[in-house]
């Protein structure tokens, strides 16, 4: 696949390739979803002056996306778009993922179908639930942050919205699957693919059936505070039974020694002894010095220790894929006191583990927080959670239109001017934007994108003259639309078959 620097308006003429009936319509809905800031709803994007339909169009676009999206075709047209946008994506080497979960809330849409109950971080009110209703939406993005993009980006490559009966490990197995054994797209056969995810994919159900299927991925997961590893079984086995992988006394990931425990059935504490990782020597240890946003000279710490294991499941054995885990302090240069109360700990599996140093796996786990920023400039600029429609295919549809219209703000963030308010001028970080050549951020680049967007030649997006329409008879009455309550997921439903045959 050739790699092509075009402009916005080459990748906006690449999305009439589209298979899909009204692709014109499509790219207008994506040009003023890109630039039109006021809108506060789908339906205001129809006031842009690059939307030249009505504004009745969109729910029959988003019908026509979700089709493609979820239809028996659906793997060769999410590839088809894959490879449009990879075109406008540097070539790399190495290419670096990271995969998150993020909610679409529709406690307010009783005629969606498959809503469940998500959760709501960082809910402040008191004696309030952190839940509502909606769905889960995976996300698997690509990282860009080298030299030339100081000001990182985060491109989806694939969402997916997480179905109420559904595992959310295994949509994220599914979607890094489909990513590496798409011929059409480089991550195949590049030497190394990193990706780095949350604590919550510390599971083997994860793990498992990606490490046994791609030798040039690295998992790169962070692991909660105090859970068990173990080092491998270096004594004899018996000559009956199975052999022993896992030594018999744990390591806790943690720097205290002894731990306050309580036992439910005498409702009393205890004091439980515990060896700590930190009292096994590393095998690899390295420090460097970094500065904070805030100017703050800091001291980051980093250890590693080979070859450690995890408890598995039946399923999903464990104990013959060891992984390397990396420990990272961060120091206060000046008073010497650690930054915070606890170390950080990331596992790291794969095949080329050891060719990967500890600097580049804690910077690489560092920029996994781009995608957090890339899941709330969608739902608040690009309206990904704001589309109100009957249908959930239809919401399906306008999530990859939310997808393809960030990687339109990409291919302009080297074209657009730097627009700010008059009292913004003066901030030291639009000064650096405007005398510097390197792509701006999301944020920066919508603000101009109005401006640059003026100057294409809309004839090409124009739509077809026509009669208008006969409209519903007198008389002719709407089908009544059915209320569809959330659910719970069903855990006495049969396991899905698994993605892959675990050797082990």
């Amino acid at each position: 696949m050739k790699n092509r620097y075009t402009t916005s308006e080459q990748f906006c003429q690449d999305l009439l390739n589209i298979d899909i009936k009204d692709a014109k319509a499509l790219v207008g809905i994506i040009m003023a979803l890109g630039s039109e800031r006021e809108a506060d709803s789908p339906t205001a994007l129809s006031e842009s002056p690059f939307f030249q339909y009505h504004y009745s169009i969109i729910s029959k676009v988003m019908k026509q996306m979700g089709l493609q999206c979820n239809g028996a075709e659906s793997l060769e047209f999410r590839s088809g778009l894959r490879q449009l946008v990879m075109a406008y994506a540097p070539r790399q080497d190495t290419h670096k993922f990271s995969s998150d979960l993020t909610t679409i809330r529709k406690g307010d849409s009783p005629k969606l179908a498959e809503r469940g109950f998500v959760q709501i971080p960082n809910n402040r009110i008191y004696d309030n639930k952190p839940i509502d209703v909606g769905y889960y939406v995976s996300y698997v993005n690509l990282g860009l942050y080298d030299w030339a993009h100081p000001l990182a980006w985060s491109l989806p490559l694939d969402c997916q919205r997480v179905g109420v009966d559904e595992d959310k490990m295994g949509v994220a197995v599914r979607q890094l699957s489909e990513l590496l054994e798409d011929p059409a797209l480089p991550f195949g056969t590049s030497a190394k693919v990193v990706n780095a995810a949350d604590s919550g994919y510390a599971l083997a159900k994860y793990v498992c059936p990606l490490i046994n299927s791609f030798d040039n991925l690295l998992l790169l997961v962070r692991l909660r505070y105090g859970i068990k590893v173990y080092k491998p079984y270096q004594g004899e086995q018996s000559p009956r039974g199975r052999n022993k992988d896992y030594d018999h006394r744990p390591l806790y990931l943690q720097t205290e020694n002894r731990r306050r425990c309580f036992n439910p059935k005498t409702k009393t504490y205890f004091v439980k002894e515990q060896s700590p990782i930190f009292d096994q020597p590393p095998d690899q240890q390295d420090t460097y010095q970094s500065v904070t946003a805030r100017g703050r000279l800091i001291i980051v710490e980093l250890y590693r220790w080979n070859d450690l294991l995890m408890r598995g499941s039946r399923e999903h054995y464990m104990g013959d894929k060891p992984f390397d885990l990396i420990g990272v302090r961060f120091v206060d240069k000046e008073t010497g006191q650690l930054l915070f109360k606890r170390e950080m700990f990331i596992a790291l599996w794969g095949k080329q583990r050891r060719e990967y140093s500890l600097k580049e796996a804690q910077l690489d786990y560092r920029h996994r927080y781009d995608i957090e920023p890339h899941n709330r400039f969608a739902k608040q600029a690009l309206l990904a959670d704001k589309y109100q429609t009957p249908d959930v295919s239809h919401l399906d549809g306008w999530l990859w239109t939310v997808l393809l219209t960030f990687w339109l703000l990409y291919a302009a963030c080297k074209e657009t001017k730097v627009v700010v308010k008059p009292w913004e001028k003066y901030l030291s970080i639009v000064r650096q934007m405007q005398n510097s050549e390197n792509p701006m951020s999301p944020t920066m680049t919508r603000r101009g994108t109005k401006a640059l967007f003026s100057t294409f030649d809309l004839k090409p997006y124009k739509p077809q003259e026509s009669k208008n329409g006969v409209g519903r008879k007198k008389g002719d009455r709407q089908t009544t639309r059915i209320n569809h309550p959330p659910r719970r997921k069903n855990v006495n439903t049969a396991k899905n078959e698994p993605l892959f045959e675990d050797s082990s």
